[in-house]
């Protein structure tokens, strides 16, 4: 059989298609990757606008202690008395009972009228103690170290074993035998079993104090 020679552009010309092709096919590779890519960052991009920074803040811990009494209600009408307090300070934190001068062992809250009292901190009702001048206390323990005492206490809310929370309502002002004209509560509180100022402790954190 005769061969038949190939014309000399028909090479030329087959080796211009395949690079056409293969160039072809590289374009279309290259989008089709740049849109697998582009989805994937729109996908990201969705995630990253619907996430929100979660912070969780301890509000027991860092809330401050507050104040027994609601600002405008019982005045400070004896503080606490410091034997390391200057004469005149001393003098007003004395307690007249009976012909005699005592030195008071926390903040004397009195008003005309009846007044709310608070925990001043969150706390358990450990004891309800009936005081021989001022009739029930109740007695918080807020941690190992720390309890509050609100003395001369009317109208009680809480029971022992209670958990209260800070500014729990726990009682109501009264009379009683060493304030007899006013409605009368005294706050004591102990830190690692002694007795310290009140007036320094409201406004502070209760995890500013641990055990000794």
């Amino acid at each position: 059989m005769k061969k038949r020679k190939l014309k000399g552009f028909v090479l030329p010309t087959l080796y211009l298609l395949i690079t056409i092709s293969i160039f072809t096919g590289v374009i279309l590779l290259g989008h089709d990757l740049s849109l697998t890519s582009k989805d994937y960052n729109y996908g990201t991009d969705i995630l990253d606008d619907n996430v929100e920074s979660v912070i969780v803040e301890d509000t027991i811990a860092s809330s401050d202690i507050a104040s027994p009494v609601a600002e405008g209600e019982g005045e400070i009408s004896v503080h606490y008395y410091s034997k390391d307090a200057d004469e005149a300070t001393q003098q007003k934190s004395l307690i007249f009972y009976e012909n005699t001068y005592l030195p008071n062992t926390g903040i004397l809250y009195s008003s005309d009228d009846e007044f709310e009292v608070k925990a001043v901190a969150d706390g358990k009702v450990s004891e309800i103690l009936d005081d021989e001048f001022f009739g029930k206390c109740i007695v918080l323990e807020h941690n190992p170290s720390v309890r509050t005492y609100y003395y001369g206490l009317d109208n009680i809310e809480v029971s022992v074993g209670d958990e209260v929370a800070s500014e729990t309502i726990l009682g109501t002002s009264k009379v009683n035998e060493i304030m007899n004209t006013k409605k009368t509560f005294l706050f004591e509180v102990y830190r690692d079993n002694k007795l310290m100022n009140p007036e320094e402790f409201i406004g502070t954190k209760i995890t500013d104090y641990t055990e000794n």
